[in-house]
């Protein structure tokens, strides 16, 4: 085997590593593309590819500055004619990160230039998703209707080309719309519709991510019978080793905290901690140390409820997160107005209760 057909090898296994939501796979993949990279010219077509699959790996690991900064050398290499298929790509790439550091103007920009390229060469389907990523930036700002139109036309085309991978991903958004609206019945019924989408594909993660949700939703209307149904079947779909075994500490994690069980949930929340360190996921590890802050501070213990409120601020700023930074400086004005003022916390709580 060359090393072209090498490299195009390790290409598809990035995919479908990234398609089993496997990012370390994928990324040690990438690298060993890089070393082979390094025996070929340095503006070669190839390297356009590379850091269009790096962005795409740094976007799912949460590292979105560094995913910017790959979309940023695939255009310095990309030949200035032609491949808008690649340019779509990086523009999409770029959508992600912006959206996901909360730069909304510069999210919209990038998606609408991928949309408009994906149907200039007439991938319809493309433009879909393109539509998804754009409700969702929608959505973040709020603006919730114009964010279910573009959810409903990823859905028509998905239907009329038959694609029910796109369909399924679409009704997770409508239900994650309903859920934030808090028609919490009607966010159950699109996830329940995704997960007889992607069971029928036989897509693995796709029906755990749809349970996780519709688990999510039960956790919001206080419904622990369904919602331990649930944790059962993902359980049985997610083995100990599984990349998508977050998905089942989360749910304990939750459950304990609505209970009360404060010890049981910070076991969990280190776990996701341990799990997304060793997955590189530092947008994993933010929302890990940030409960864990909680969890400390439902137990009354300011001190290191601050310390990793601080350490997850910190993590939030580097990876450019603004959200997840609203979420640490909340948290942690919280803890600041308790010491402040002395308050006994344990004391209110009694009260709070006594008041129920």
């Amino acid at each position: 085997m060359n090393i072209y057909s090498t490299i195009d090898a390790l290409f598809k296994k990035c995919n479908k590593a990234l398609d089993d939501g496997n990012c370390t796979q994928a990324y040690s993949f990438l690298q060993q593309v890089y070393q082979l990279l390094l025996r070929i010219p340095k503006n070669h077509i190839l390297l356009v590819y590379y850091y269009i699959n790096l962005a795409g790996v740094y976007n799912n690991m949460g590292r979105f500055l560094e995913s910017i900064d790959c979309c940023q050398s695939a255009e310095q290499i990309i030949p200035f004619k032609g491949n808008d298929d690649l340019r779509a790509k990086i523009e999409s790439c770029r959508a992600t990160s912006y959206l996901n550091i909360s730069n909304y103007p510069n999210s919209i920009e990038s998606v609408k230039k991928a949309i408009r390229l994906y149907n200039k060469i007439n991938m319809k389907e493309n433009a879909a998703l393109e539509l998804i990523t754009y409700g969702n930036i929608l959505l973040r700002t709020g603006k919730w209707n114009q964010a279910i139109q573009k959810y409903s036309e990823a859905l028509f085309i998905a239907k009329k080309k038959k694609n029910k991978r796109l369909e399924g991903k679409t009704l997770m958004e409508l239900g994650f719309v309903f859920r934030g609206h808090r028609f919490l019945y009607l966010a159950v019924d699109h996830f329940r519709e995704a997960e007889k989408v992607f069971k029928e594909l036989n897509f693995n993660q796709g029906l755990v991510m749809a349970l996780y949700e519709r688990a999510n939703t039960y956790l919001s209307l206080k419904m622990p019978k369904e919602t331990h149904a649930l944790i059962k079947q993902i359980e049985v779909l997610t083995p100990p080793d599984s990349t998508m075994r977050s998905f089942l500490y989360n749910l304990r994690y939750c459950l304990h905290n609505q209970n009360k069980n404060f010890p049981e949930a910070m076991d969990c929340a280190n776990l996701l901690l341990d799990f997304f360190k060793k997955a590189h996921d530092k947008r994993g590890e933010v929302e890990s140390l940030e409960k864990i802050a909680s969890v400390y501070y439902n137990l009354s213990k300011l001190e290191p409820a601050k310390k990793y409120g601080e350490k997850a601020l910190k993590l939030a700023e580097e990876i450019g997160d603004k959200l997840l930074q609203d979420i640490c400086k909340k948290l942690l004005q919280d803890i600041d107005h308790i010491i402040k003022n002395n308050i006994d916390l344990n004391k209110l709580r009694k009260n709070e209760n006594d008041d129920a």
